[in-house]
């Protein structure tokens, strides 16, 4: 190193060390560097302000010439808001360096996001390309969930991991779809808790004093930590202009007004003067919105809550249309409060009653198991230690649902003769109104019992009949169903559920008393009995609050046996296992099905058609050791 150049360097490093932190904002920096990918963005190319103004407060927010400490967004679906928080990140990386952490619901979900939009983001800015090398396994200084940059260093962790939300000091902190966190980590508490303990060393009293943000979708009310966080701020709202009178009010649903049935009349009404405001009007109105706080707040948290509705990239006509389709079941027009309005869904206390739902029974017809209405049938077994249970499911239009069968086949399930006796009803034609006869085109078998190795036997043998282990998850606020994985000695596909929220479902549908979406039909049988209501109802929500942790729900038995409802979401989730496409063309499913045999009956829509040519006319009798294993 030549003379001097050692001495400057360190010159240099000191300079760098007392600069003050630039004016330039959070948003302005978008504007100058943001690019956003082909590979994330349906708008590739600079970042323009003007397409999402709303964001530019949020952003701003997170400046450090703020004054705020917490910025809190509770909004809906696609509206940005991630986007926002990584232009921050851009910011922080360019501009204000310091040790960032960013906390996502599991670790799978920050090495997607550190994969799908981090490092497009780092690849097509430049500043920032300058400053944050590509991942590489042999760089531990940069991987794909630590990135080192000149000044700082930038953290992902999953909110599901203790030992990620302890450690050294944190300045930046940005925890995004929070409300999908576990309730408690590892007996430790609340994640934001855990997390939000790492930005204490910098306090508001030192000279680089912490920011952090908090994002969400809500869900459900009294358990929502998003509406939690929310409340504590200063609850501002996106208020708009009107086109006629000039008077500002921010967007609710009631303000959205159309013609019966027909989403694309779809448009907006002046609370003040009641004038009609046409969709295309919209995008002018956003232009010249403004944030305004509708409460006093703590003095030091800002909160923003905007509708997923409100931006101006999507027509009316969509959340209308959603609106319509969903709001007669209860479940997916909870999805709608959630996503589309950005609003916490209030739940109702209990159940459906036993007595009541005894009450709805009806006569499908003589001989008839499967009626008019039905485009699929799906089945569902719980496996205990002295038989298995059973039940078959029904499903048209909307999910609304017909119980088909429900029985028992007794014996001890680590011989092979009862699953012998289960397989041959299984394999069975059941009658439809029409004439026809259908199979079961899936069937879930619980395996989180003592019989573990029984059910992976039955369901590997069987897979090309769409016979599938499952068994329950702990998670909470996940999908139904996940995707199926092989980690077992068998290698056959094991589905794990998420029995909460399809229990939500199930209790959803359950409260629905009228004939519809969602709706949920039970025969006149003699195998139908105040017993199995009983159990369809055995468990209730109930809110648990604990100290020093974040409020959760929690299903507890209020009766000792609750087969039939664990049948009912197992069918559920066979339901899911058959996929979108068999689900969207339910409908045409029910009309091939309801046509009379002979009668030119039309072909069945081919997404749902079993995938093998083993289902005999008649029932195979052979010894059951000589089919367990290998008969498919």
């Amino acid at each position: 190193m030549p003379p001097g150049d050692g001495a400057r360097a360190f010159l240099d490093s000191w300079r760098d060390g007392v600069r003050p932190e630039p004016r330039l904002t959070v948003s302005e920096w978008a504007e100058e560097h943001r690019v956003l990918s082909p590979r994330t963005s349906a708008r590739p190319g600079p970042w323009r302000n003007w397409r999402a103004p709303y964001l530019r407060e949020v952003m701003d927010c997170l400046s450090p010439s703020h004054p705020a400490r917490r910025v809190v967004f509770m909004k809906g679906a696609q509206v940005g808001a991630t986007e926002a928080g990584n232009c921050w990140i851009g910011y922080v990386v360019h501009h204000a360096p310091g040790p960032m952490m960013m906390v996502l619901p599991t670790v799978d979900d920050a090495k997607k996001e550190s994969k799908q939009r981090l490092a497009p983001m780092f690849e097509d800015c430049e500043v920032l390309r300058r400053r944050v090398e590509p991942a590489r396994s042999r760089d531990s200084g940069n991987t794909i969930l630590v990135k080192e940059f000149p000044g700082g260093i930038f953290i992902m962790i999953g909110a599901n991991t203790g030992t990620g939300l302890r450690g050294r000091p944190i300045r930046y902190l940005f925890c995004d779809e929070v409300d999908e966190y576990p309730g408690d980590v590892g007996g430790q508490g609340d994640p934001i808790t855990l997390a939000e303990a790492r930005t204490t060393t910098f306090s508001e009293l030192s000279m680089l004093p912490s920011k952090i943000f908090i994002v969400s979708t809500p869900t459900v009310r009294g358990v929502s930590r998003i509406e939690r966080e929310f409340l504590r701020t200063d609850q501002r709202r996106f208020f708009l202009p009107c086109p006629r009178c000039g008077a500002f009010d921010f967007l609710r649903w009631s303000r959205v007004r159309w013609e019966p049935n027909e989403p694309a009349t779809a448009h907006l009404v002046c609370v003040d003067c009641g004038a009609v405001i046409d969709d295309s009007e919209r995008g002018a109105m956003v232009a010249a919105g403004e944030w305004r706080p509708t409460a006093d707040g703590d003095g030091r948290s800002v909160g923003f809550h905007l509708p997923g509705f409100l931006a101006t990239w999507r027509p009316l006509a969509e959340p209308v249309a959603a609106f319509i389709q969903f709001k007669d079941d209860p479940f997916r027009h909870k999805t709608f409060v959630n996503t589309v309005l950005g609003e916490t869904w209030e739940e109702r206390e209990g159940g459906a009653e036993p007595g009541a739902l005894a009450e709805r029974l009806e006569a499908y017809g003589e001989g008839v198991e499967v009626p008019d209405g039905v485009g699929v049938i799906v089945a569902a077994v719980d496996v205990q230690d002295d038989r298995l249970e059973y039940a078959v499911k029904g499903y048209g239009a909307a999910e609304e649902s017909w119980l088909v069968a429900y029985g028992k086949v007794h014996g001890d399930p680590a011989t092979e003769k009862v699953w012998h006796d289960l397989d041959l009803y299984l394999r069975r034609r059941f009658a439809c109104a029409s004439g026809r006869k259908v199979l079961l085109e899936c069937v879930v078998v619980d395996s989180g019992g003592h019989h573990t190795d029984a059910v992976y036997r039955f369901c590997r043998a069987r897979t090309g009949r769409r016979v599938y282990a499952i068994r329950g998850g702990a998670a909470r606020g996940r999908p139904g169903v996940s995707k199926p994985t092989r980690n077992n000695r068998y290698r056959t596909p094991l589905f794990t559920l998420c029995v909460d929220t399809l229990k939500e479902k199930v209790y959803a549908r359950l409260r629905i008393e009228s004939p519809g979406p969602g709706y949920c039909h039970f025969p006149e049988a003699e195998w139908l009995d105040d017993e199995y209501f009983e159990g369809l109802t055995a468990e209730k929500s109930i809110l648990r609050s604990p100290k020093g942790r974040a409020p959760y729900r929690e299903w507890v038995k209020v009766r000792a046996r609750n087969e039939p409802l664990d049948l009912e979401v197992y069918c559920l989730a066979a339901l899911d296992i058959l996929g979108p496409t068999v689900i969207r063309t339910l409908p045409e499913r029910a009309r091939a099905l309801a046509v009379r045999v002979g009668v030119g009956a039309p072909p069945m829509p081919e997404a749902g058609r079993p995938t093998n040519a083993h289902h005999p006319d008649h029932l195979d009798e052979r010894s059951p050791n000589e089919w367990m294993d290998g008969w498919r």
